[in-house]
């Protein structure tokens, strides 16, 4: 097991990307952001360009990922959008093959809409019908959450042996700018790294880490049913992959006063002979993998997790 400190679900505020049609340019006159990327490989160029944009003109880069957002939203299966205050989402995406992705993103000054239970009710239906006071929840999130794999084997689920895997490319990162304070009413700041420590990382699972004060790429991987990473960047900007049986699912971009929170599941099956519908569900264990990425000189508070040792209605609780 891997510990090494406490975590609270946040929120999110990874911006995600769609596309209009059109590209922007970088100042430095190469080649036009495509705006409208085929794939999700594309797409992550595209944000690697954006993030690249960020240094010099952080304005341009936002501008240019929203322009982005609607494209990445197809690409990442973006199946729900809930609109909690002004630029404060709660999204829900369906990560194919894997089971449902749900993110809570905004501005670190909102506070968060999603309360720290909110996994462990497992329903992202009826949590779309409370967020949004009893509204119809789209067709393309119901069936999400209906599907159900068939089970490769009904007496056990898939299982490989756990493979941790963390690596960063550099360490602490200091800001020399930053202002003390006791709690987060504005953007996290480097000296914070404390705060972070106690009032945002998650404190249990198989397999999870603390990192307030990280700064260039990371990653962490584990064969997990359930996964969860949290992140904030107070010095430049960031993107986050997900990957789901070592085959990238979805990418985001977070910018520095922004918090990002995910909770994400593998498929489920029925656990029953024969693969019947009986009431008794089960998640496989699959590979999780959460890498941040372009962050090379950033500075963030990052936190992760991953359960495996539970049962379908345990493994959505976040481990805080």
């Amino acid at each position: 097991m891997k510990r090494n400190g406490l975590f609270r679900r946040g929120f999110l505020l990874a911006a995600a990307l769609a596309s209009t049609g059109c590209s922007d340019s970088l100042d430095d006159g190469q080649t036009p952001i495509n705006l409208a990327p085929p794939s999700l490989a594309e797409a992550q160029l595209s944000l690697q360009r954006i993030d690249q944009l960020y240094e010099s003109d952080p304005a341009a880069a936002l501008d240019a990922t929203q322009k982005l957002r609607p494209k990445l939203d197809e690409l990442n299966n973006l199946v729900a959008r809930v609109e909690m205050a002004p630029a404060h989402f709660v999204e829900f995406y369906d990560v194919q093959p894997g089971g449902l992705l749900v993110v809570e993103r905004g501005p670190v000054e909102d506070g968060r809409f999603l309360r720290d239970q909110e996994g462990a009710d497992r329903s992202a239906v009826a949590l779309y019908r409370r967020l949004t006071g009893g509204a119809t929840p789209p067709d393309a999130l119901v069936r999400a959450e209906s599907r159900r794999e068939a089970p490769e084997d009904f007496h056990l689920p898939a299982w490989d042996a756990a493979v941790p895997s963390l690596d960063y490319s550099e360490g602490f990162a200091p800001d020399p700018g930053a202002q003390t304070g006791d709690s987060v009413t504005q953007s996290w700041t480097s000296d914070q790294g404390p705060l972070w420590r106690d009032s945002a990382c998650y404190k249990w699972g198989e397999f999870f880490d603390c990192l307030p004060n990280r700064t260039g790429n990371g990653a962490a991987s584990r064969n997990a049913k359930t996964a969860f990473i949290q992140a904030a960047p107070y010095r430049g900007s960031l993107r986050l992959q997900l990957s789901y049986d070592n085959v990238a699912r979805g990418a985001w971009a977070v910018f520095a006063g922004e918090m990002a929170s995910y909770w994400w599941h593998s498929a489920s099956y029925w656990a029953c002979p024969g693969g019947q519908a009986c009431g008794v569900q089960e998640y496989y264990i699959r590979n999780h993998r959460w890498d941040v990425l372009d962050a090379d000189g950033d500075g963030y508070h990052l936190t992760w997790a991953f359960r495996s040792n539970c049962n379908w209605i345990s493994c959505d609780t976040p481990p805080f």
